[in-house]
């Protein structure tokens, strides 16, 4: 990552040279332009002036470069301070989440809220063709008007809207193609089996035991004995020799009979994934007169996932409006849907049926193109044929042995199983607007956001019948099904008053409102364990609750959250030169159970226009400086503080047996207090062609409520207190400009760069570390908070060195392990971005690339992908024919020299639980986004109607630069599934498409 800082520090000064030779172009850029208005904290349109605080906002050109659906993918790297923890592509519906400054609480690591024109929404329910801009506050004093609910942050996204005097009618189409972007590096020497070249044998047919078709195979070579069932790949070298594949076996097959070449099939991971086909319509319809504004907008989604069978439809629609009743009264209305429906197991943890194989589990023989052809063949016992069956040498024992051993054919898996999630989201804005006096304006508002969802998923019993866990098998499918139900609610009435005016050299500009928030939450779930061995429905496919052999409990959650709030802002300038800021809230939260339940949150700051102090001219055109202070309280969830009863699945009596809390709250709790000490400059050369802005931030979380052990004779195991002291300091650098500026050619680029380091300072009296409550499928590592380390320890066991720093040797060649060793936090050490649009005539070509340095991950994948031989290191050098010789010293000094088989010396990792070799480096520079658009000429659309036509290409997730050289698969840090890293993540997805704007 040398490299990385040296290319950054290249092109601040080259753009820096460029902005300067450049200044012959004439630039007619106005006061407005330079000094801006931002949408801040509830909707308030501020000076940008007058803040405090850093504001990064970011405009619709560069957001929607390829036509995303992912407001999140959209933010990153083009923010300064923002890391973007996403989702693979491959998993549909899930975007991830944002970091903004890293992390500050101990046991939380939650997205910041996003707000839609001033309205709380799910992100996910929104198109991006209809954003404006976006603003990212990104700290307390920022925040500080939301109050204890914005402790991680706020995103505010302002719609489109439409013009005066003007109608514009504009479709915008868009179809793109989907393909698996990277697989592991594969092994492609040696096939399915455990036991090298004696996994391969000569079929010796004997009737006694085998079916009479299987004379046909007398004499050929198949895999044998208990290799057969084997889904690992340390079987017999890939020579291409002919052999009886899975599918021959079975009269069903066109193939039966028939052998083919044992070769290695070095894309077959590849290949199992889809060119899945996008499309996405949208129509939008925006103007107005003197008595109206508004624009509507309608979109259509349609994608394929690269997983065969999955899918996703989405339909947005859109609505803002303003109606100007008189020069007092105006009326600001806002209504925004989203229907959404993922059909497809999504499942990324290990042992699922498709990545969870691929990675772990799988032999690097297999031809996926067979797997496809023949997903849905039986065999002559009448039962799903797998590639994974438990052999010719087993097969005549019947019962289980004529089943699939673990895994089905994931074609048939994937089509079978029935896994579907319907969402449906809106959101309300209804907010007139009087204007008193010329200066007072009174606004009240009510909003109401309400988010189902629902999932359904049905294990048929065409999957179950194949499995054999209920006859003391290993694969583990029973016929069931599972109904879960989420809504949630927000309802917010809000009023205020605004007072404006300017006296003489002082700008005023007041606001006082109040607040009342409700939430609820209406939660059920019936779901069947149907990855068990116990329940199943009596009737095979009849999915009634009634219908199952043992009683569902069902979990049922309704909660209500209530906020009181009162808030003030005053913002004052002098002369245009000095301004004070202050804004203060408090916040009455129901979810504490104290009567002491009211809390007060300010932030205070100035700024200094340094550049109204002096003659104005052309090189310095804007020069900020500010600082302030904030302290804001923390919310907690109602989750948190709600007795937790638990119940078991068995009864007495036919009574449920149900269990008291094991969580004691403190009757006293509080909420932790966060308060932050920001500086910053902004600076603007040139005639506005060049801007630097930079910010430096000091932030202490106080008092966090932690659970902590409770003594046994208590009758609780916690108790929840406060205790808790984090603190995050870091600096923010943002720099952007016009390079080059011709009536021709014009470049503009922009660069962020953030640092952030959030430390530990305090566990609980006794107690120096806390469980995050993130770990890997088998437990072998942790996300532990440490007292005095960086947040987000992984943690787990490693090699033992001894003082010279070898590694510590046991008598039998394996490593001696130090058990619980920390190996770094999580959270990067610094991150950022750049951005760049070349326009040439009708042509613009723009590209977006962010990076990472630091942080730590865990990839369970890697570890059982070793663990199985399907890796490129296992068959490495003749290891699996020479072994591995291995040399050192035991602990007590005494001297080893040995040689160890592979498969010993790779299965010492997950057998000992020895993680160190699968912790990797998070550093990555990705090249998130290209697009090249051109603007038809409008002189060829005279008389036709058509306002303007824009064509254009695009790539997304085209290239994942570079990332660390432990990062030997290439694992794409930005997309793991969670905070210690990856179980089986999905795959990455690279998008190429197409995409037509027309106006009219």
């Amino acid at each position: 990552m040398k490299k990385l800082t040296t290319s950054v520090l290249a092109v601040v000064l080259s753009s820096s040279f460029a902005v300067v030779s450049a200044q012959k172009v004439q630039d007619t850029a106005t006061t407005q332009d330079i000094e801006g208005v931002v949408v801040t904290a509830l909707g308030i349109k501020r000076d940008e002036k007058s803040l405090s605080y850093s504001a990064q906002t970011v405009k619709a050109g560069e957001l929607n470069l390829t036509q995303n659906i992912d407001v999140k993918g959209a933010i990153a790297g083009k923010v300064a301070g923002v890391q973007i923890n996403g989702q693979a592509g491959a998993k549909l519906g899930e975007t991830g989440k944002l970091r903004l400054r890293g992390a500050i609480s101990m046991l939380n690591d939650e997205d910041p809220l996003y707000v839609l024109d001033g309205v709380i929404v799910d992100p996910n329910t929104i198109d991006m063709d209809n954003l404006e801009s976006i603003n990212v506050l990104k700290g307390p004093n920022a925040t500080a008007l939301y109050g204890t609910r914005a402790q991680y942050g706020v995103v505010v996204m302002t719609l489109k809207k439409g013009s005066r005097n003007k109608v514009n009618v504009e479709l915008n189409s868009t179809v793109n193609v989907d393909v698996i972007a990277r697989t592991m590096k594969y092994q492609n020497e040696y096939g399915g089996g455990a036991a090298g070249e004696e996994s391969m044998g000569v079929f010796e047919f004997d009737p006694s035991i085998h079916p009479a078709s299987w004379a046909i195979f007398n004499g050929k070579n198949y895999v044998q004995g208990d290799n057969a069932y084997e889904d690992a790949s340390w079987g017999a070298k890939l020579d291409g020799r002919e052999y009886v594949p899975w599918y021959a076996w079975w009269t069903g097959s066109k193939e039966f009979g028939k052998t083919a070449s044992y070769s290695p099939q070095p894309n077959n991971v590849r290949d199992f994934y889809d060119k899945a086909l996008t499309m996405k319509n949208t129509i939008s319809v925006s103007g107005g007169n003197d008595f109206f504004t508004g624009r509507v907008s309608f979109s259509n989604l349609d994608q394929n996932g690269i997983t065969p069978y999955t899918y996703q439809k989405s339909n947005f629609l859109s609505y803002n409006g303003n109606i100007k009743f008189s020069d007092r009264l105006s009326v600001e209305t806002m209504f925004n849907y989203a229907f959404r429906k993922v059909r497809g197991e999504m499942d990324d943890t290990y042992g699922n049926q498709t990545s969870g194989s691929f990675n772990s589990w799988f032999n690097r023989d297999l031809n996926m193109s067979k797997l496809k052809e023949y997903q849905n063949l039986k065999n002559d016992a009448g039962y799903a044929a797998s590639w994974n069956w438990w052999g010719p040498d087993y097969y005549g024992l019947g019962g289980i042995y004529q089943k699939p051993a673990f895994w089905l054919n994931p074609y048939y898996y994937m089509d079978k199983f029935d896994d579907t999630t319907r969402k449906q989201n809106y959101s309300l804005l209804i907010a007139p607007t009087y204007k008193i006096t010329r200066n007072l304006t009174a606004r009240v508002a009510y909003s109401r956001t309400d988010n189902t969802g629902t999932r359904q998923y049905f294990m048929p019993s065409a999957i179950s019948d194949q499995a054999s866990g209920m006859q003391s098998g290993y694969m583990n499918f029973t016929n069931g099904f599972g109904i879960i139900n989420d809504r949630r609610t927000e309802e917010i009435y809000d009023g205020r008053l605004n007072y404006a005016k300017k006296f003489d050299k002082v700008d005023l500009n007041v606001i006082v409102g109040a607040n009342l928030t409700e939430q609820k939450r209406n939660y059920s779930s019936m779901t069947m364990d149907v990855w068990g061995k116990l329940q199943t429905l009596i009737n095979p496919d009849v999915y009634t609750f009634s219908n199952s052999n043992v009683r569902i409990n069902p979990t049922l959650v309704n909660n209500k959250k209530t906020y009181k709030s009162l808030y003030a802002t005053i913002s004052a300038g002098y002369n245009d030169i000095f301004y004070v800021d202050l804004s203060a809230r408090n916040d009455i939260n129901s979810a504490y159970l104290n009567s002491d339940n009211s809390f007060f949150t300010y932030s205070l700051g100035g700024s200094l226009l340094v550049h109204n102090l002096f003659e104005k001219n052309s090189t310095l055109t804007y020069f900020k400086v500010r600082a302030g202070y904030a302290k804001i309280a923390s919310d907690l969830a109602v989750s948190a503080t709600e007795p937790e009863y638990t119940y078991q699945a068995s009864t007495i009596n036919g009574n449920v047996i149900g269990y008291q809390p094991l969580r004691y709250i403190d009757p006293n709790l509080k909420p932790s207090i966060n308060d932050n000490f920001e500086a910053g400059a902004d600076l603007k050369f040139f005639s506005n062609r060049l801007s630097f802005s930079g910010t430096f931030y000091n932030e202490n979380k106080n008092d966090e409520p932690i659970p902590v052990t409770a003594p046994a004779s208590s009758g609780y195991t916690s108790i929840f207190i406060n205790s808790g002291v984090v603190n995050r300091k870091g600096v923010e650098l943002s720099l952007s400009g016009d390079v080059i500026k011709t009536p021709d050619f014009s470049w503009n680029t922009s660069l962020n760069f953030a640092k952030n380091k959030t430390t530990i300072k305090r566990v609980a009296e006794g107690l120096n570390a806390i469980n995050f409550g993130s770990s890997d499928d088998y437990v072998l590592t942790n996300i532990v908070q440490v007292e005095g380390e960086e947040w987000g320890q992984i943690v787990g066991n490693g090699y033992l060195y001894d003082a010279n720093g070898n590694k510590v040797l046991k008598e039998d060649g394996t490593y001696a392990m130090e058990i619980g060793k920390k190996f770094g936090s999580v959270l990067p050490e610094f991150t950022g971005g750049f951005f760049n649009s070349f326009t040439f005539k009708r042509f613009t070509l723009s590209a977006s690339i962010d990076f990472q340095k630091g942080g730590k991950f865990f990839s369970l994948s890697e570890m059982w992908a070793d663990y199985t031989g399907l890796t490129e290191k296992t068959a490495q050098n003749g290891i699996r024919e020479n072994g591995i010789n291995v040399s050192g010293n035991t602990v007590d000094g005494t001297a080893v020299s040995t040689n160890l088989d592979a498969q010993s010396y790779f299965h010492q990792f997950y057998g000992n639980g020895l993680i160190e070799d699968y912790i990797h480096d998070a550093s990555y520079i990705k090249l998130r986004e290209v697009a090249l658009n051109y603007q038809f000429n409008p002189v060829l659309f005279s008389n036709t109607g058509i306002q303007g036509m824009s064509v254009g290409v695009f790539v997304r997730n085209p290239w994942l630069i570079s990332v660390s050289k432990d990062n030997i698969h290439r694992v794409d840090p930005s997309e793991l599934a969670n905070t210690f890293g990856e179980n089986a993540n999905l795959p990455s997805v690279r998008s190429m498409g197409v995409n037509i704007k027309m106006n009219f």
